[in-house]
């Protein structure tokens, strides 16, 4: 499968400002299956442009714009890349982690760390309690993949996707209250709970290819949050890996999905990170357009 995407992202202000360095976390993480052919970002207004790589593993671009001014700024990102189809159940977990619950080797905790936590945080005092209420057979189950699939359901089920283009991430507490949030609200929901019940789990960004189907098909399937870029969780399961789960939809991630960036916190991978400056107060406006296309494999 071969996908030709197309982001683009406009903030236009109410005068003209001046522009930090812009951080782009927009190009799809290289694996065994995913090749990029081009990746391209253009700016207006036109930026210097370096490369670097940070301590996740992301390539990020970042923009610099000198002492240009301007009263708006658009980035349009092209991006060319093969994908080879994966069933995301084709894995074998090590026999100390088929069931929950089960403990990391210490190997694995060292590196892990960033992405555990057990103790609730500030925005997540009550996620536990909606777990127990929300999923079946919720202290120990024989069946860890079943077990994550019934959270990740029921997030689904629960919380009903409304496109957010704030910058931000709401609280968990307050997802559970309003049973409302964007993708990336329900991803750090999930997060919450998987932390606390003593998984390894980190936040992901990027693209989610919704392939067109006839109508009727029994292979139908619509992504809520269609036209953005998306986000949702990986979690680590000895002998699987880094293994992707999206509340927002309640399945598991395949090769539809195309992961940009990676992070223990969600913060640090905006998909553009920058500030503007003004001597005076101004008005800012966001505008974000994103096409994914399946097209033809060249010979």
């Amino acid at each position: 499968m071969r996908l030709q995407i197309t982001h683009r992202t406009k903030h236009e202000y109410g005068g003209p400002v001046s522009f930090s360095d812009h951080k782009v976390f927009l190009r799809p993480l290289d694996s065994h299956r995913r090749t990029i052919h081009s990746f391209t970002v253009d700016s207006s207004p036109a930026a210097s442009q370096r490369w670097l790589r940070d301590v996740h593993g992301n390539v990020v671009l970042v923009c610099n714009f000198g002492l240009l001014q301007a009263e708006a700024l658009e980035f349009t990102a092209q991006i060319d890349v093969s994908i080879k189809e994966e069933n995301p159940f084709d894995f074998i977990l090590e026999p100390y982690a088929t069931g929950y619950p089960f403990n990391y080797a210490n190997s694995d905790l060292v590196a892990l760390k960033p992405c555990l936590g057990k103790e609730a945080r500030k925005g997540e005092l009550r996620v536990l309690d909606w777990f127990y209420s929300a999923v079946t057979e919720p202290i120990r189950h024989p069946d860890v993949i079943q077990f994550l699939s019934d959270l990740n359901g029921a997030v689904y089920r629960d919380i009903a996707y409304v496109r957010r283009d704030e910058e931000g991430i709401q609280s968990s507490d307050t997802t559970l209250d309003q049973r409302t949030g964007s993708c990336r609200d329900m991803a750090q929901l999930f997060i919450a709970v998987t932390r606390q019940l003593g998984f390894a789990s980190r936040f992901v960004s990027g693209y989610l290819f919704d392939p067109p189907v006839e109508p009727g098909s029994e292979d139908a399937f619509f992504n809520r949050a269609v036209g953005s870029m998306h986000a949702w969780v990986e979690v680590y399961l000895p002998g699987a890996g880094w293994k992707g789960f999206d509340p927002t939809n309640g399945i598991l991630a395949n090769s539809y999905f195309v992961p940009s960036a990676v992070s223990h916190d969600p913060m640090t991978i905006s998909p553009i990170q920058g500030t503007y400056y003004s001597e005076q107060s101004v008005s800012a406006e966001l505008e974000v357009d994103l096409s994914i296309e399946e097209k033809a494999d060249e010979a």
